[in-house]
C-alpha cells in the first residue's frame, strides 16, 4: 500500500538562506495547516486490495510538492530530476530526504495521475487558509476571462489531412510488421501528401492551390479506406487473444473519425467555398478537445476559455474551465454560485469587465444579497443603481483592473499561457496546478512580508 505521507522526518536537515529557500519553507508550512486533501488525492493512486508487489513508490505528499515545484520554477522533467539531485533546497521542499530521486518517468507518471480535482482541492484549502490568516477576506472579489492554448500547431485543413495521413499510414506499417500473415490492401502515400501540403503552403496561385487539395482529399479519402480495412483484420485478430491488436484498432479508429471530419471540413471550405462553424470543425487529431476561441479582431486562440475569479490580496479564488466559446456573460452566475458553495465566500463587491453586463446578471447580483457591482461599460440605469457613489465607482474600476495583471503573471511566470499536458483530464490539471502554484507564490511572499 502506499504511503500518505511520512510519518518520522529527520531530526536535522540543511536549510539555505536564499530568498526562494525562505519563500518554500513557509509553502510548506502552508501545505502542513491541512493536509485533508491528501486523502482525496490518494484516491486517484489507489492499487488493488491487498496488492504488496512492486516498488513502494513516492508518497501522496512527494508526488503533490513535485507538481507545485515543476510548476513553480517552470521546469521540464528533466530538469526537475536534476534539481532534486542537485538543490537541497528543492529536495526539502518535496520531502525527498534520504535515497535516490525517482527518475523522470517516475516523476512524470506520478504527477499525470492527480485529477483536476486533486489540484482543486488543494486550492480550496489555500484559499480558506488565506482568509484565516488574515491575507484575504473574501469581501471584494473580480472577474475576468482569458484563453489558455492548447498544445497543438497552427491548424489548416492540408496541415491537418497531412497529419492523418502521415499518422495512419504509420500505425497500419506497425500492424503489418506485427502481423505478417494479415491479407491487407495498402499503399504508402505519405511522400506523396507530403509534397501536396508543400505545395498548399508554397503556392501563390489559388487554382494551383485547390488542384493540389483535391490530390490530397483523394490521398486522404485511399487512406481511410485502407485504414478500414485494417480495422475489420485488427478485430479478428483482437477475436483470437492478441491484446496488441485491440490497441492498434482503437488508436487506428479514433484518426479515421478525425480523418472523415477533416475530409468533409476541407471539402466544404476549399472546394465548395462554404462557411463551416467553429463547433463543427477539428483543429487537431491529438488535441480533439480544443475549441476556438474568437473575441473580437484578437487572435484567434486555439484551446479552452477559463474564468477567474481574484480577490484582493491578487489570490486566485476560483477557476472554471469551460467548453466553448459562450459569451462572459453566461458564466457570472456560476463563478458567484462556485464562490459560495466551495469556498463560502459571498462578496459585498464584485466587478467584471463590459462582457459580463445584462440584467440578469444584476439580478442575480440583487438576489444574492451583493452590495456593490460593476460592469465597466456603459449600462441601463438599472444597473448602476447598485453604484451609489461616483468615487465608488472610481475605486471599484481601478481595482477590476488588478486582475489583468493577475492574468498576465500567471501566463508569464506560471505556465498558464500554454497547457503542455495530453488530453482533457491533462488540460484541466494543468491548469489547475498553475493557478496553485501561482497562489502559493501570492500567499508566501505576503507573510514574508
Amino acid at each position: 500500500m502506499r504511503k500518505i505521507y511520512d510519518t518520522q522526518l529527520r531530526l536535522e536537515f540543511y536549510q539555505s538562506d536564499s530568498k526562494m529557500s525562505k519563500k518554500l519553507e513557509k509553502m510548506s508550512e502552508l501545505l502542513q495547516k491541512d493536509r485533508s486533501f491528501l486523502e482525496k488525492i490518494a484516491e486517484d493512486f489507489k492499487t488493488p486490495k491487498g496488492s504488496d508487489s512492486g516498488a513502494k513508490g513516492m508518497t501522496i505528499e512527494q508526488v503533490v510538492r513535485v507538481s507545485i515545484l515543476k510548476q513553480l520554477c517552470r521546469l521540464s522533467y528533466e530538469d526537475l530530476y536534476d534539481e532534486l539531485n542537485d538543490n537541497i533546497s528543492y529536495r526539502r521542499f518535496a520531502k525527498i530526504h534520504e535515497g535516490l530521486v525517482p527518475k523522470k518517468s517516475a516523476l512524470s507518471g506520478n504527477v499525470k495521475r492527480i485529477s483536476p480535482g486533486g489540484f482543486e482541492e488543494i486550492n480550496k484549502i489555500m484559499v480558506k487558509v488565506a482568509i484565516e490568516l488574515g491575507v484575504e477576506s473574501g469581501k471584494r472579489v473580480r472577474m475576468d476571462s482569458t484563453g489558455v492554448e492548447s498544445n497543438i500547431h497552427y491548424p489548416t485543413d492540408g496541415e491537418l489531412l497531412w497529419d492523418c495521413v502521415r499518422v495512419i499510414d504509420r500505425i497500419i506499417e506497425k500492424v503489418m510488421e506485427e502481423y505478417p500473415d494479415m491479407e491487407l490492401e495498402y499503399h504508402n502515400h505519405t511522400k506523396r501528401a507530403k509534397k501536396r501540403r508543400y505545395r498548399i503552403v508554397n503556392t501563390s496561385s489559388k487554382e494551383k492551390r485547390v488542384e493540389a487539395y483535391k490530390d490530397l482529399l483523394k490521398v486522404s479519402r485511399a487512406t481511410a479506406k485502407y485504414s478500414e480495412s485494417c480495422i475489420g483484420e485488427l478485430k479478428g485478430k483482437a477475436r483470437e487473444g492478441f491484446i496488441e491488436a485491440v490497441v492498434y484498432k482503437d488508436e487506428l479508429e479514433g484518426y479515421l473519425a478525425s480523418l472523415i471530419v477533416i475530409i468533409n471540413q476541407a471539402e466544404r471550405r476549399v472546394l465548395n467555398d462554404e462557411k463551416v462553424e467553429s463547433k463543427d470543425k477539428l483543429v487537431s487529431i491529438f488535441e480533439t478537445h480544443t475549441d476556438i476561441l474568437t473575441k473580437g479582431k484578437r487572435k484567434t486562440v486555439f484551446g479552452h476559455k477559463i474564468q477567474l475569479s481574484g480577490g484582493e490580496s491578487n489570490m486566485i479564488l476560483d477557476c472554471v474551465i469551460e467548453r466553448g466559446n459562450g459569451s462572459d456573460a453566461e458564466y457570472f452566475q456560476k463563478g458567484i454560485d462556485r464562490l459560495e458553495a466551495k469556498y463560502e465566500i459571498l462578496p459585498e463587491e464584485i466587478t467584471t469587465d463590459g462582457g459580463y453586463a445584462s440584467s440578469d446578471n444584476y439580478e442575480t447580483a440583487v438576489g444574492k444579497g451583493i452590495k456593490r457591482v460593476l460592469f465597466t461599460k456603459k449600462c441601463t440605469s438599472k444597473i448602476v443603481e447598485l453604484i451609489k457613489t461616483c468615487r465608488a465607482y472610481k475605486k471599484l474600476k481601478k481595482f477590476r483592473a488588478g486582475i489583468e495583471g493577475c492574468i498576465s503573471a500567471a501566463k508569464r511566470s506560471y505556465g498558464l499561457s500554454r497547457c503542455t499536458w495530453k488530453g482533457w483530464q491533462g488540460f484541466q490539471s494543468y491548469v489547475w496546478l498553475s493557478v496553485l502554484a501561482f497562489n502559493l507564490n501570492i500567499l508566501a511572499e505576503a507573510l514574508l512580508k
